[in-house]
């Protein structure tokens, strides 16, 4: 049996910051089914809910880091709903102010994640190294292979990054390479990295790892083929054949629905009108366009959506934000929505789980303007409730949504062409056309388990590969 850790900054929905979090917290019990031994390992930040888990402290660890050797508490507890061991790694001088934000983008966290790889490399140790694979995700454990192979060398555990956003890459101040115990001379990818004076973590885990993924098989296309003449471009392209783009996929127990392809209607009609009446907008039959996301300028095409929010109003339509995060563009929607009337713009600048799914199944049309989108989940949960998807045809948006089948997809990131897109919903709005839309994306299936016989696959390749290298000493 194949026994992985799988490495995060976040795990539904015991710490649940964005999509990360939702991918981590379901790809283990999905894995779990096939027959594979998942643990997943954390931070446990103040903010994580445990109030329904049986959890336990399970040893102290004692973690070198910066000169000085810091006590750490492992906590164990079940991922809810399987048998995921899941350890959360105490310690309130690093820990304390994390997760609370995904993207901080500051000291603090950068020497969180720094100690939190450091950590999880003495937790492989104390487990007397008998895991088959360690699985990092993003740049928060970027630098876990590095350690590995000082500590353990040939006979370390395979190794998997996995990218769900090339553009979140935790960069530091070389001086931290000394802190977590990397000594300078050894690893010449470190010392090449360093030589501009920082460190890429995620950078340093693409160069390191066995191999490398990323979360769809057209954003792995579009990092490969980027003009990006950065560094991280440049080692990604020389791993080209490490490389590959594994479709990410939904947990649907988590998004329980009352109605399918056979009663769809006034299911959806119902939760319409509750919808509606919840945040206060006019109650009658028009369109119900909405979006729910970070508000993330430099990704989330919010410029272009906020172009055509008065074509939409004007149209006839009404228009739904669930979202948070740049202050500014939190205000722009405000102003927004005092312009174009409270009656028919409801923007909600918090993070609400429970109203997403309300939204979702009340929702006609599901906006997704992003400038690229390594993956999203989004579309999936929209069209799974029958809110039919428009979106920029990048990444994992082009990969599960079907132009005109199951959703609308436009080529050219302008308001333009998004335009155009939201002129055909208007046009089939309750036509056959939209009835059959509805029911195609109803039927659709983007559930995780699929992607996690996917990573089996990738396991037991970086397995194979290991121990063709160097035989049993790896095993």
């Amino acid at each position: 049996m194949l026994k992985v850790l799988i490495c995060g900054s976040e795990v539904a929905p015991v710490i649940k910051l964005g999509g990360l979090g939702d991918v981590i917290g379901a790809l283990p019990k999905s894995l779990e089914k096939l027959g594979v031994d998942a643990n997943v390992v954390v931070p446990f930040f103040l903010t994580a809910k445990t109030e329904n888990l049986k959890i336990y402290k399970s040893r102290d660890l004692l973690v070198p880091y910066d000169g000085n050797t810091r006590k750490i508490d492992v906590y164990v507890t079940k991922l809810p709903g399987s048998n995921v061991d899941l350890y959360m790694l105490k310690n309130d001088e690093f820990f304390s102010e994390g997760g609370k934000s995904a993207f901080l983008n500051n000291l603090a966290e950068i020497k969180a994640f720094s100690f939190f790889s450091r950590c999880v490399a003495e937790l492989i140790k104390g487990k007397f190294n008998t895991y088959d694979v360690v699985h990092c995700n993003d740049w928060h454990t970027g630098l876990i292979t590095h350690i590995l192979q000082d500590e353990l060398g040939i006979s370390r555990p395979a190794t998997i990054i996995t990218i769900h956003n090339l553009s979140y890459q935790g960069t530091s101040d070389s001086s931290i390479v000394r802190e977590i115990g990397l000594d300078p001379g050894v690893h010449k990818s470190i010392d090449w990295d360093t030589s501009d004076g920082d460190i890429n973590f995620l950078m340093q885990g693409i160069m390191s790892a066995d191999f490398i993924n990323t979360v769809s098989p057209s954003y792995a296309e579009e990092l490969l083929a980027s003009q990006d003449s950065s560094k991280i471009s440049e080692v990604l392209i020389s791993r080209k054949d490490r490389f590959l783009g594994i479709l990410n996929g939904v947990d649907y127990s988590s998004f329980p629905r009352d109605f399918d392809k056979t009663n769809w209607q006034p299911g959806k009609s119902g939760a319409k009108t509750r919808l509606l009446e919840e945040l206060n907008l006019q109650k009658n039959d028009a369109p119900v366009f909405s979006m729910i996301s970070r508000l993330d300028p430099n990704q989330k095409g919010l410029d272009i959506l906020m172009d055509v929010l008065p074509y939409i109003i004007s149209s006839g339509g009404k228009f739904i934000l669930l979202g948070s995060g740049n202050k500014e563009w939190e205000n722009k929607f405000r102003e927004a929505q005092t312009q174009l009337g409270a009656q028919n713009v409801s923007i909600n600048t918090v993070f609400d789980s429970e109203l997403a799914v309300r939204i979702y199944k009340g929702s006609d049309f599901f906006l997704i303007p992003s400038k690229f989108e390594p993956c999203g989940l989004t579309q999936m949960i929209s069209m799974w409730y029958g809110a039919v998807p428009v979106a920029h045809a990048v990444g994992g948006l082009k990969d599960t949504i079907k132009q005109g089948k199951t959703g609308f997809l436009f080529n050219t990131y302008s308001s333009d062409d998004f335009k155009k897109s939201l002129t055909k919903c208007f046009n089939i709005y309750k036509s056959q056309l939209y009835f059959d839309i509805v029911e195609e994306c109803l039927n659709q299936d983007f559930s995780v388990d699929k992607s996690a016989k996917a990573y089996k696959e990738l396991y037991e390749k970086a397995v194979q590969i290991r121990e063709d290298a160097y035989g049993s000493v790896c095993i």
